[in-house]
């Protein structure tokens, strides 16, 4: 009887689509449980599969809200953005699978992300102090995160992250001109006057202040001059990325790439340690193809649905690409799990290109944006990274005299 139940629960998590439910159910009448014993019974196994099979879980990223405040006309998560909030009682089931399946390892990651997350700042401050206490008991290191626009922040929210050493990356897209352009509220007005007034704010507190920049193809010609602002402004780390899913044709590529090499040039002979630009330093090359989405990494839905990232999650949160499992039952879905952390369907179409000596796959779901399977590359990004590579050389004397901040 014991062979056969774990053939059938191996089965069955292999399988295209997994039935959970029915397994709980079999399970339950089979060993005569119930329905609370079956279910711990089916945790405990998946999990203990998993931690045989597959490597631990070290970062979560918790989708507090499907709401925003905002109407940013490029987001990727417009198919998602609705009114549900993540419950208090998934957030903590989320953060017990991440203490589940981390396995060994002693520093872990939450990321609270929406969204935007502030809009749902409760489960924050109950994350925090849940993971906080948890992480004590088990004698690990948690570390926190939050994306945000910065328009919500106040001045006990600046406090909070401050003491409870939270780290805040804000969304800002260049200056008043630049950052206005997209990045508006519900009545299509600019933000960018309340997000540098609370960029100031939270400056007094996390001196180290960094942002994400998304960048448009009709504003790449603005890009130095709006670097070289917002530093002026005390911004000291920049992660800059070219918006995606929005058409870039070669004469916009070209300009970013001409505009990213000034600012390279820039930053090689800026002799301050204030300032860190992440995409100009050495960085440590994965012998994996694909990324560390669904390998080391997960992302929580609303529902407790667990996604590979919070990006793959926002392209049909209703119908989750690559679905994971939930916080219920855990990572069930071996089938799915496995074809991430093997990606030799990935590995294999980047063959058939020839470009797998120099290229590892892309992001996932920049993948999907492009041609609709996150297992075939996006060769304009391919291109655009190879060309970046050819112009713009990586830093390596820099990046040993800066910490790493966020």
């Amino acid at each position: 009887m014991e062979d056969e139940l774990i053939d059938l629960i191996v089965g069955d998590l292999f399988s295209e689509s997994p039935n959970i439910i029915k397994l709980q159910k079999t399970i339950g009448n089979k060993l005569k449980l119930t329905s609370d014993d079956a279910d711990d019974l089916l945790y405990k196994t998946v999990a203990g599969l998993n931690k045989s099979l597959f490597p631990p879980i070290e970062g979560i990223e918790l989708v507090l809200t499907e709401g925003c405040n905002l109407a940013c006309s490029y987001c990727f998560e417009k198919n998602m953005l609705g009114y549900r909030q993540m419950p208090l009682s998934v957030a903590k089931m989320a953060i017990d699978l991440l203490f589940k399946y981390s396995n060994e390892q002693s520093k872990l990651d939450i990321t609270y992300f929406g969204g935007e997350p502030m809009l749902n700042f409760p489960a924050i401050k109950f994350a925090t102090e849940y993971a906080l206490k948890k992480a004590s008991s088990q004698n690990k290191s948690i570390y926190f995160n939050t994306t945000t626009n910065g328009i919500l922040l106040t001045d006990s929210m600046i406090n909070y992250f401050y003491e409870n050493k939270i780290k805040v990356l804000l969304s800002i897209d260049g200056v008043k001109e630049t950052h206005d352009k997209f990045r508006v509220d519900k009545n299509g007005k600019g933000t960018f006057a309340k997000v540098y007034e609370n960029l100031k704010l939270l400056k007094e507190k996390q001196p180290w202040v960094g942002i994400k920049m998304t960048v448009m193809p009709t504003e790449c010609s603005r890009l130095f001059n709006n670097i070289l602002e917002l530093h002026d402004l005390g911004v000291n780390q920049f992660i800059i990325g070219p918006a995606t899913g929005v058409h870039w044709s070669s004469q916009d590529s070209d300009c970013f790439l001409s505009e990213m090499k000034r600012i390279y040039d820039w930053y090689i002979d800026y002799s301050g340690s204030d300032l860190r630009i992440a995409e100009f330093e050495e960085s440590k090359n994965e012998p994996f193809f694909g990324c560390h989405a669904g390998r080391t990494n997960i992302a929580i839905s609303t529902d407790g649905q667990i996604s590979p990232c919070s990006k793959i999650l926002a392209i049909e949160n209703n119908n989750l690409i690559s679905k994971l499992g939930d916080v219920y039952f855990g990572l069930f879905n071996f089938r799915n799990r496995s074809r991430l952390i093997n990606c030799s369907e990935l590995r294999s179409e980047c063959d058939r290109k020839g470009i797998s000596e120099e290229y590892r796959g892309g992001c996932f779901a920049t993948n999907y944006y492009e041609t609709k399977n996150i297992f075939h590359p996006n060769m304009h990004d391919y291109y655009f990274e190879k060309a970046k590579r050819l112009k713009i050389p990586i830093v390596t004397q820099k990046s040993s005299k800066i910490a790493h901040k966020i």
